[in-house]
């Protein structure tokens, strides 16, 4: 009885008080902080088909372990690195470690936030002043994220020499930044019907000479093989539904090609290997792949890099198709030329005969943009045939095989 009539008391006696603990601080912040906390879990809504428990198949012994915090302090270091007005250093930490902490280690999710500002940018301008969120991009093109265009042959040299190769959900895909694989409710392909069938006969006869050989698929996932056997069945019975478009169908949006190589970083090999998002492909298998994507997509294969470290050759969505990816339509409709680097390793970029750079003369979607150095090799008739390309590719195809890496 004491006890209760004492607190009875204790609520009289503070009753005339209430509505200044109600309209206090503490409720201040919680309506100041509400709004944030709705965007969060309304971005956490969109993601929940990313959640799920983690993968507990193994990876290669190859692929190293990540270093947790290596990311944070980098997006601190690379933020922080030029003073910029509005900016405060306070607030640059935090946003580092929002990032590269919460956002991209804490939340199960299978893609990192870097990709996803784009999706996220209502909740970073509730934090950021007004002259801030500008900025934002310059500081990722520049010192964060950017890509380097990977020619085509670089492709080729970096997937046969890796040990092993995955496939990877790509991010931009996965974020929903673009959806590309159909246009006019059709999948999207460059190639008619006889050079589509001519690139789906070497993928699956690439995948048989492998099964004949070994009598099993090396390094190929279950869910591979399947798609491959179903191919191969479908071509056996003379089925309408053994096309280029049903390859292109079956592996979307999974066309990030990660090697495991001394060139790329294997945490992002990692993070998308434990949600179930990067699958073991047979490099020549995946070599194949690389041509599909080229020829028929017109696909600007990219070293996708976070402070110069290279993690993926994306196979990047092109201007044709949905405007392109971050980078790509960065560069294209942008007009950044911080996002994406132009190649000049192999073959180099289109020039006219006083050196001048000149405009792609393939894609006119392209046409109002520097060549970028795709792999076209320009003092041939026609570059981008497809006997010219798969000519070189068998060439390149024939030296692994003899002497087990390309130099």
């Amino acid at each position: 009885m004491g006890g209760a009539h004492g607190a009875h008391g204790m609520a009289a006696e503070y009753a005339d008080r209430w509505p200044d603990f109600i309209d206090g601080p503490e409720a201040r912040e919680m309506e100041r902080r509400w709004p944030m906390a709705l965007q969060e879990l309304k971005a956490l809504r969109m993601r929940l088909k990313d959640l799920g428990p983690a993968n507990s198949h193994v990876l290669p012994e190859k692929v190293s372990k990540a270093a947790r915090r290596r990311l944070i302090k980098g997006l601190a270091q690379a933020i922080m690195q030029e003073d910029r007005p509005g900016l405060k250093r306070s607030v640059a930490r935090r946003m580092a470690d929002k990032i590269g902490d919460y956002l991209l280690w804490r939340r199960e999710t299978s893609v990192p936030v870097i990709h996803e500002l784009v999706v996220l940018l209502p909740w970073w301008i509730s934090h950021m002043p007004g002259a801030v969120i500008p900025r934002i991009r310059d500081i990722g093109l520049n010192y964060i994220l950017n890509g380097s265009v990977v020619p085509l042959q670089m492709a080729w040299k970096d997937i046969l020499n890796a040990d092993p190769v995955f496939m990877g959900h790509c991010a931009c895909r996965s974020a929903g930044v673009v959806d590309d694989l159909k246009q006019n409710e059709k999948v999207f392909s460059l190639v008619g019907e006889a050079e589509g069938r001519r690139l789906l006969d070497r993928f699956v006869d690439r995948y048989q000479e492998l099964k004949l050989a070994n009598g099993y698929v090396p390094d190929t996932d279950a869910l591979y093989m399947k798609l491959c056997e179903d191919l191969s069945a479908m071509r056996a019975s003379g089925s309408s539904d053994y096309r280029i478009e049903t390859l292109l169908a079956r592996t979307y949006s999974s066309w990030e090609i990660l090697p495991i190589h001394e060139k790329y970083t294997s945490a992002w090999v990692r993070s998308l290997h434990r949600n179930h998002k990067a699958h073991l492909l047979n490099k020549e298998l995946a070599f194949e792949l690389a041509n599909i994507f080229y020829l028929a997509r017109g696909t600007i294969f990219s070293s996708m890099k976070l402070f110069d470290t290279p993690y993926t050759i994306c196979s990047c969505p092109t201007p044709e198709t949905g405007g392109g990816c971050t980078l790509t339509n960065w560069y294209y409709r942008g007009g950044s030329n911080a996002s994406l680097l132009p190649n000049e390793a192999f073959f180099g970029r289109r020039r006219d005969a006083a050196g001048n750079l000149m405009a792609c003369r393939y894609f006119p979607e392209r046409a109002g943009r520097d060549c970028i150095g795709c792999g076209c090799f320009h003092e041939a008739a026609e570059p981008r045939h497809p006997d010219a390309i798969l000519e070189q590719a068998d060439r390149v195809l024939a030296t692994y095989r003899e002497h087990g890496h390309i130099d």
